[in-house]
């Protein structure tokens, strides 16, 4: 990196890493063909407790600001015009502590550590299509993409 950074996160967009941390403002952008790393458009809104996905061709960030009574904050990163945007939306949860998101078959899931909900934003539509309640207790998970052999089309 070009910057050494922890509480940190990643994902991985149209095969190159991007890393997003220290202030979840600065993002870099890591090539593993020619083996470097550069910075890009810095995100538009500070959060303290965030995850990344990418989804569709687009990079999204969600976090909470703890300072802030933990309000969301969904933003969007677009690769092709190096711009970040803030996403408004219909029944995006306000509030979130320590936000988690995921992505399978372009939809972004987001959980927080506070809830038995997990709530589903649909980006094509720009709308959070509703929330799943937990069976019971807190809800802690970790996704990762299984190979498309046996997860399917994305």
């Amino acid at each position: 990196m070009l910057r050494a950074r922890t509480n940190h996160t990643s994902a991985v967009l149209n095969g190159e890493i991007y890393v997003i941390g220290v202030d979840a403002v600065e993002v870099e952008r890591y090539d593993p063909y020619n083996k470097s790393w550069c910075a890009i458009s810095p995100a538009l809104k500070y959060v303290s407790n965030f995850a990344a996905a990418s989804c569709l061709g687009k990079l999204y960030l969600v976090g909470s600001c703890a300072v802030k009574y933990n309000a969301l904050t969904l933003q969007c990163y677009n690769p092709v015009q190096d711009l970040w945007s803030v996403i408004t939306s219909p029944f995006i949860p306000k509030y979130l502590s320590a936000p988690r998101c995921a992505t399978l078959r372009g939809l972004i899931y987001l959980i927080g550590d506070n809830t038995k909900k997990v709530h589903v934003y649909n980006p094509e539509a720009n709308i959070c299509m509703g929330k799943h309640e937990g069976d019971r207790g807190n809800l802690f998970f970790s996704i990762a993409k299984a190979p498309q052999h046996l997860s399917g089309p994305q």
